[in-house]
């Protein structure tokens, strides 16, 4: 494997901030996760695969998931563009982005009486055959962002089956890991089964993967399957010792004590949090921000280690990951999909 300096030589213009994505790790991920549930997994990758890179990660997955989702149709059409067959879901598509959608087999997630009336409508102009569309209806358990309750489910579902649109799925959000939810969503299973006997139930996200309850027909994985996978590292490009006193970066903070610090390259411009700084790891070392983070770099106080120009710097890994976002008070959600500005990505294996 090539060390980081071989990498950032491969990179068409010298950067100082690389994103390493593990593919193998992400297909071990989806593997282990199909071993454990025993349904069919729909790989989320939206967001770009959740910052991992859409187009890489569906090429590699494929083959070992049964459908993807994505949140918008320009997710969906890339991934055709890329020659991707799969089954893809829509989750959150406009009313006048449903032909489009329809034109590319995409699987419409229907969750407002909006998007059906432009169904309806398509029908009846011919301009959609209701035999060849896919849908999955989602419905409001309790999460109450988006999704139809009971009563409007039936009317869309009878309306649906007279027209002969086949819808093939249903599913829901959780907002815990808990069970509070599966009671509401049974009964909209036990509605739409009413219509459509073989449709297929899916509820469980990545969280509540470990719960057979919540499985239903499938699972969707989402950042389960990108648990380990990503890594980011940046470089010195200033090493000082600077003395009890001294004012370090913008603003007025002052060091209590005589110490060795480290500038590394990267700031607010390329996803270093201004406000909550995470440590960074030098050598194994770890070191705190000193002063304010800068657009383009920030201060590391590095104690007794002196750090050497261009010598790599850990900002996360996949052990850190969890450390990271807490002390930038956020999520890993945040850590993974935030990796932007003058960042290149490199895929392993």
């Amino acid at each position: 494997m090539l060390d980081f300096f071989a990498r950032i030589r491969l990179c068409e213009v010298a950067v100082k901030i690389v994103v390493e994505i593990d593919l193998n790790r992400i297909e071990q991920n989806i593997l282990a996760t199909k071993r454990l549930v025993g349904v069919p997994v729909m790989l989320m990758v939206k967001a770009d695969a959740y910052g991992h890179g859409l187009i890489k990660v569906a090429k590699r997955a494929e083959n070992v998931v049964d459908a993807f989702g994505v949140e918008t149709l320009e997710e969906g059409l890339k991934l055709r563009r890329a020659g991707i067959k799969s089954e893809i879901l829509v989750l959150a598509l406009c009313e006048n982005e449903i032909f489009r959608a329809y034109k590319q087999d995409l699987t419409i997630g229907l969750h407002n009486r909006a998007q059906f009336a432009k169904i309806v409508s398509l029908i009846n102009s011919n301009h959609i055959n209701p035999a060849k569309l896919k849908t999955h209806v989602k419905v409001d358990s309790g999460m109450h962002r988006l999704g139809f309750c009971l009563d409007e489910l039936q009317i869309v579902l009878k309306k649906a089956k007279s027209l002969g649109i086949k819808v093939s799925g249903i599913y829901s959000h959780l907002r815990d890991e808990t069970e509070s939810q599966k009671g509401a969503f049974d009964k909209f299973v036990e509605v739409a089964k009413g219509y459509y006997p073989d449709i297929k139930a899916h509820l469980a996200s990545s969280h509540s993967l470990f719960n057979p309850n919540l499985r239903y027909d499938g699972v969707r994985l989402g950042i389960n399957a990108y648990k380990g996978a990503m890594s980011a590292y940046s470089q010195v490009i200033e090493s000082r010792r600077l003395q009890a006193g001294e004012r370090v970066s913008y603003g007025d903070f002052a060091l209590q004590k005589t110490t060795n610090t480290a500038v590394v390259f990267g700031g607010y411009a390329d996803s270093i949090a201004r406000e909550n700084p995470s440590s960074v790891w030098i050598r194994g070392k770890k070191c705190a921000v000193i002063g304010n983070v800068c657009m383009d770099c920030f201060v590391v106080d590095t104690g007794d280690l002196v750090a050497k120009v261009d010598e790599k710097v850990l900002l996360f890994d996949g052990d850190k990951a969890s450390e990271v976002a807490s002390e930038r008070n956020t999520i890993e959600y945040c850590l993974m999909t935030s990796q932007k500005g003058r960042i290149k990505r490199v895929y392993l294996n």
